[in-house]
């Protein structure tokens, strides 16, 4: 009877934390009715076993489909390849929080293990501007990875960077 009294426990508390959970929201609120811009993550195939992807994953706390989940979802079945896909996001014309992220992914664990690899994440202040069009870039190197917004086309920088260790690290 104690057996089933915890597992009951365990049960009601892993239910409880799952009601609370929220989901994967869009970048844009709901009640936001203005114009939007777009936001493009950026993945970079480096051979068919690995993938530099720079994304938004988060915007004023509300979590987004990422483009390495989608990456991950694509890739499911496919053997020792990743299937590369890049995500979009329409954002509102006001100031928001963006939680950037520079990963290096991979098909598998083991592959991971023998390869350098980066996962920089963190918040940054974002403000688009009407008419325009963004990409999250960054670059992932020995010494440093660092990933921020810029203007599509014109490279000019449209958020502060984050920055981590690098592949060395």
């Amino acid at each position: 009877m104690k057996r089933i009294v915890s597992t009951a426990a365990v049960a009601a508390l892993l239910m409880s934390g799952c009601t609370s959970f929220t989901g994967l929201q869009p970048a844009t609120p709901p009640d936001y009715t203005g114009t939007t811009v777009n936001v493009a993550d950026q993945v970079r195939a480096l051979g068919p076993q690995q993938l530099h992807i720079f994304e938004m994953v988060q915007v004023d706390g509300r979590r987004l489909a990422s483009s390495s989940m989608a990456t991950t979802r694509a890739g499911q079945g496919g053997g020792m390849t990743v299937a590369p896909v890049a995500l979009t996001n329409e954002m509102p014309l006001q100031t928001t929080r963006v939680r950037l992220q520079a990963t290096t992914q991979f098909p598998s664990p083991l592959v991971a293990l023998s390869h350098p690899a980066c996962r920089t994440i963190g918040e940054v202040t974002f403000t688009p501007e009407e008419g325009k069009r963004y990409v999250v870039n960054g670059r992932i190197e020995q010494q440093v990875c660092d990933v921020w917004i810029e203007e599509a086309g014109s490279g000019r920088r449209a958020s502060e960077t984050v920055t981590g260790p690098g592949t060395d690290h």
